[in-house]
């Protein structure tokens, strides 16, 4: 179940953009004020609906503070006039921006597009973590292969050829091979 939090000028407006969120999917929290949300202990939710302005605050301010706390997708709820505005200003964020008046659908919508945005945004992540293990084992063997044309007077090849037929005699991982070179205890 995705946990959402509602943010809006009144109890009222909280209420009826609570009533249009799925009860089954979602459970709802609500706040009138940017003090109330700051104070919230924000990692518990999922979506972090903010219906601007606030009661004592624009809400522009809270969103871009927000954007630096929260690991939550953040929904701009705004008026249609302010909606270009309101893009420029925090599109850049990965704020998504939902115009007023909001339908049952719309703020539907803009939870499965925040759904689907994490699991894209974990399969980069998962990405990013390969590509830098790869790097770190190139760096690994890079370093290793320098050790050994130092210390066996050997070619680059012939130094890169040596880590290799270590790795396949000892069953294990060139970076490990590498690594331990590195570490002097191979070589």
């Amino acid at each position: 179940m995705k946990k959402v939090l509602i943010a809006a000028k009144t109890t009222e407006a909280c209420r009826i953009l609570g009533e249009r969120i799925d009860p089954e999917t979602c459970e709802v929290t609500t706040a009138t004020d940017g003090m109330t949300v700051r104070g919230i202990d924000l990692s518990r939710y999922d979506v972090i609906f903010i219906s601007v302005p606030l009661e004592n605050e624009s809400g522009l301010e809270l969103l871009s503070e927000l954007r630096e706390k929260a690991s939550a997708h953040l929904v701009a709820i705004v008026r249609e006039e302010a909606a270009d505005a309101a893009v420029k200003r925090l599109a850049p964020l990965g704020v998504y921006i939902v115009t007023k008046p909001v339908s049952k659908t719309a703020l539907m919508q803009a939870i499965r597009f925040c759904e689907t945005n994490a699991v894209s945004e974990e399969s980069y992540r998962r990405r990013i973590a390969e590509l830098e293990a790869e790097a770190e084992h190139e760096r690994l063997m890079h370093r290793a292969t320098l050790i050994v044309m130092g210390k066996e007077s050997l070619t680059e090849d012939e130094a890169h050829r040596r880590i290799q037929k270590l790795a396949m005699d000892l069953r294990v991982p060139k970076y490990e091979v590498a690594a331990d070179i590195i570490n002097g205890l191979l070589i």
